[in-house]
């Protein structure tokens, strides 16, 4: 996994907004007060989890360079949000700017340690560390391990280090340099814990057995394993059970990253219902005692538009066809989007005008890959991938007469095919959208809404779709991240109160949010109130006004639409 990369584009990009909201006032983006305040007041977490429920990385920058010229890390901001967010641990990513190793021991670790907030040191290893390593130490990780068990004397909260991408790195943290890794770190705290962010596909008994008495758990961070993307998610459960299974078995805790920002090598930062179907399988999970913890992966707190990922012709949306990296379709795989049309028999010819683009990377040959249009699986244009300008729409007009003349219906499909040439592990999506006909009728020719098309691949590594840009998707992953971690905490307080139908009602709370049933959510937590009030008098008066203020401030979200 590549940490997420902080540029100084949002700086120019942000005072054009405001330049933009001088002009045209606040309707580009959501109501002023939703920057301007908090959403809803940051809870004490008087009543704390065992469970770790966990943010990743997505800091905030302060407005301005210092005189060091350096945009360092918004402590106070970043903080107020993860305390809105309702999470207990925060992944703090040293690589964005040579300061940070100082901001953390200087501003960042005060502040969480009086905030509650426990903090974990996250570093890149060699294979993340080419061009921008973790700084002071680089690569050194006996270095970085003493340094952070120093700190960790002043800070309890500091517990321990994570590294990225251990499993793409074993030959470099080979057993015994972790072992001395360790040692720098136990000379200073000997409770300062390492846990590796290791892939699904890497989580096995043999490969994990040379490190057990080295690591104090496992952070998977889940991509749809093999098939590396953050569109599908109905293989994480199977994930989830099969890696838990090793890691209990070895008597190693299981934390589980899920993507709420862009994935490298993708067509488009994960939708809204990608992070909350994600969320609340992981809620689900820890809930039940699967994982120990559930962590976002980069999850944005200031909420601007993602324009560079409206790259629709027109509108909003468009087809989308994606291989992601490292794999090989075999030849003949081939994903489309189909619909069926009925040609106007009165028409006097039959004419499609639509636009295609590609994105691939440099590995891709020509020959690898198709863009095709069929009518009823007879190809009637078909372009190689490698063909006209990268990542431009092109627009192209097709005479299909000879094919729909005297047809009733027939059925149209916009593909992309395997070729049955050599092919490289690479990468690649293509689009399709602006569908002009003539002579026949398209529904959501356009790609504006969900309906009209039905998509179909042959097999899992090509991944069809409808893409829709949405501008409010940041603020959107914000608001249904806290909801969940705030419903998770009624839960957890609900559970030390050990009162059965107390515990009864936030478990059917946490049930209904994560399946989407707003409506019935906010029906039991009205019945989780009322008992809450009823038991009053049998519950100390830290956890009742703990308990809730949790149910109030859930009540005060489930009514916010997002």
């Amino acid at each position: 996994m590549e940490p997420y990369l902080y540029s100084p584009f949002w700086s120019r990009w942000l005072i054009m907004m405001i330049v933009t909201l001088l002009l045209w006032g606040n309707s580009l983006f959501y109501p002023q007060a939703i920057f301007a305040t908090q959403l809803t007041p940051p809870l004490p977490l008087t009543a704390p989890t065992n469970s770790i429920l966990g943010d990743y990385a997505g800091e905030i920058r302060e407005s301005h360079p210092r005189r060091d010229g350096i945009r360092h890390i918004d402590t106070p901001r970043t903080i107020r949000k993860l305390k809105e967010l309702g999470v207990n641990t925060y992944f703090y990513l040293v690589w964005h700017q040579s300061t940070d190793w100082n901001d953390l021991r200087q501003e960042f670790l005060p502040a969480a340690q009086k905030a509650d907030i426990h903090v974990w040191v996250y570093l890149v290893p060699p294979s993340e560390a080419r061009s921008i390593q973790s700084e002071p130490f680089g690569t050194d990780f006996v270095a970085w391990f003493r340094a952070v068990g120093s700190v960790s004397k002043k800070y309890d909260h500091l517990k321990g280090i994570v590294i990225d991408d251990f499993n793409h790195n074993f030959s470099f943290f080979n057993p015994t340099y972790v072992k001395r890794m360790r040692a720098a770190g136990a000379t200073f705290n000997p409770h300062l814990q390492f846990v590796p962010q290791i892939y699904y596909s890497a989580i096995h008994s043999r490969t994990l057995h040379p490190y057990r008495n080295l690591i104090d758990g496992v952070l998977m961070t889940f991509r749809d394993g093999q098939f590396r993307n953050t569109q599908r998610t109905q293989y994480l459960q199977k994930q989830i059970d099969h890696a838990a299974q090793i890691l209990s078995s070895m008597h190693l805790p299981f934390y589980l990253m899920v993507h709420a920002s862009k994935l490298s090598a993708t067509p488009a930062s994960p939708t809204v219902n990608y992070v909350k179907k994600s969320l609340g399988i992981g809620m689900r999970n820890l809930a039940a005692g699967k994982i120990q913890g559930l962590v976002t992966y980069v999850l944005y707190k200031e909420w601007f538009a993602e324009q560079r990922e409206k790259i629709a012709h027109s509108g909003y949306g468009y087809a989308s066809m994606f291989v992601p990296p490292d794999r090989k379709p075999l030849p003949g795989v081939y994903g489309e989007i189909k619909q069926v049309i009925y040609p106007d028999p009165s028409a006097k010819d039959y004419q499609l005008t639509f636009t295609h683009m590609d994105v691939y990377s440099h590995r891709i040959r020509r020959g690898q890959y198709w863009k095709q249009i069929l009518i009823n699986g007879q190809v009637v244009w078909q372009q190689d991938v490698t063909k006209g300008w990268l990542n431009r729409w092109q627009t192209q007009r097709i005479d299909l007469s000879k094919v729909l003349n005297g047809k009733k219906e027939a059925v149209i499909s916009l593909r992309l095919l395997r070729n049955h040439t050599p092919s490289t592990r690479s990468w690649l999506y293509v689009g399709f959208d602006s569908l002009i006909p003539r002579g026949f009728s398209l529904e959501n020719a356009r790609f504006e809404e969900k309906q009209g098309w039905s998509s179909f691949s042959n097999h899992p590594s090509l991944l069809t779709s409808l893409l829709f840009y949405d501008p409010k998707r940041r603020f959107r992953v914000y608001l249904t991240t806290m909801a969940d971690n705030t419903a998770y905490r009624l839960l957890d307080d609900t559970r030390q109160t050990g009162n059965p139908a107390l515990v009864s009602s936030g478990e059917t709370v946490l049930q209904h949010l994560i399946h989407d049933r707003k409506k019935s959510a906010q029906h039991e937590l009205n019945h989780c109130l009322e008992l809450i009030h009823k038991e009053k008098d049998t519950l100390s008066p830290s956890l009742y006004e703990h308990l809730l203020a949790q149910a109030k401030r859930l009540d005060r979200l489930l009514n916010i639409s997002w």
